[in-house]
């Protein structure tokens, strides 16, 4: 009688361990800038467990797809399993090879990791990828997508004439500068004001080492671009962008709100824009808002896309309730962080921050 050689699956699932190669595959595929290594060291400096899900082909060794995925535990949020944390895009990035298996594949992997951690739920963010037995989709969050790849003059004229004034008033102030950032000194300038805005928006900030690592993962390979508007040389605004692919991501907006009459927020998103439009970028991404909100009209102004970023959300257990720190029953918090001293938010901001996965 003869046997039958009995043959193994093409692909395995596997944690991959070469940040060269995880980064180089999103680069090629046009993941997003908040699934590259760096930012999952950055994540890790607060001590979540993190596991970079890659499918490899068995014979060749090519991926043919990634997800990270990160465990945050809260006493207040839940135990959450999320892709990304800490930021609105993430999920799963596919390459060449069979979609559908590597798709698969990962989606398996997910829920296997959730029930064995017994998480309330896990929640893959920002991409819609079918076929998800298992998960349900929620679009909680929009974003604005302009279309970078027409060049600058193209995109500026389809900003709003309100916001355009604004641009220009600001643009023709002498008193106002633009720059980009080019040094940790810089950065350190940026937290400071970020202190001030986040404790002005009645939220924990993050640690000032999850910037640095950010920084020195992600500056030197074209990946991360501060920009800053300073009045007679104090800073009044600031932006962080994540670039990968084709696309830029808008991430950490600041604003010292003594001076927003002068529009300097206005001009900073102008010059991101700009940025990417003479950079080879097809896409500029604003980040994440609830649809109808003041941040909502004012990124609407600049005459983009509206794109709503759609989540999947598998529960181990029952269905359990999403966290949400938009809650009203947080205001009294919100009121109280306000009222403290940027000393106490700076020093204790970051150990509530680490366990808020948004």
């Amino acid at each position: 009688m003869v046997e039958t050689a009995r043959s193994e699956p093409r692909y395995v699932v596997e944690e991959c361990t070469d940040r060269d190669e995880w980064d180089s595959f999103l680069e090629r595929n046009d993941g997003p800038a908040y699934a590259l290594w760096g930012w999952s060291d950055a994540v890790a400096s607060y001590g979540h467990d993190r596991w970079n899900l890659v499918v490899r082909d068995r014979d060749s060794g090519s991926i043919a797809g990634a997800l990270p995925l990160y465990h945050v535990d809260s006493r207040l949020f839940g135990s959450q399993l999320l892709s990304p944390a800490f930021a609105e895009r993430g999920s799963i990035t596919l390459g060449d090879g069979d979609r559908e298996a590597a798709r698969r594949l990962l989606l398996e992997r997910t829920r296997d990791v959730a029930d064995t951690l017994g998480v309330d739920h896990a929640t893959l963010r920002g991409s819609d990828v079918a076929g998800t037995d298992g998960f349900s989709k929620e679009n909680s969050y929009v974003t604005f997508q302009v279309s970078t790849d027409r060049g600058p003059d193209a995109v500026w004229k389809d900003v709003k004439d309100s916001r355009l004034r604004q641009i220009e008033q600001a643009d023709g102030d002498s008193s106002l500068q633009f720059r980009t950032g080019d040094s940790i000194a810089d950065l350190e300038e940026y937290y400071r004001l970020y202190l001030e805005s986040m404790r002005g928006h009645g939220s924990p900030p993050h640690s000032f080492d999850f910037f640095r690592i950010l920084w020195d993962r992600l500056y030197d390979e074209g990946n991360l671009r501060l920009s800053m508007i300073t009045r007679d040389g104090s800073l009044i605004n600031g932006m962080i962008d994540l670039a990968l692919g084709s696309t830029v991501y808008q991430w950490g907006v600041i604003t010292d709100y003594e001076h927003r009459d002068l529009n300097g927020g206005s001009l900073l998103l102008w010059k991101s824009l700009e940025w990417a439009a003479e950079n080879g970028y097809d896409t500029y991404e604003f980040g994440r808002t609830r649809e109808g909100s003041g941040v909502y009209m004012f990124k609407k102004s600049f005459g983009g896309s509206k794109e709503w970023y759609d989540d999947l959300h598998y529960f181990p257990g029952d269905v359990a309730e999403l966290p949400d720190p938009e809650d009203d029953k947080y205001e009294f918090a919100q009121d109280v962080w306000r009222r403290l001293p940027i000393s106490v938010t700076r020093l204790i901001g970051p150990q509530i921050r680490k366990r808020i996965g948004l």
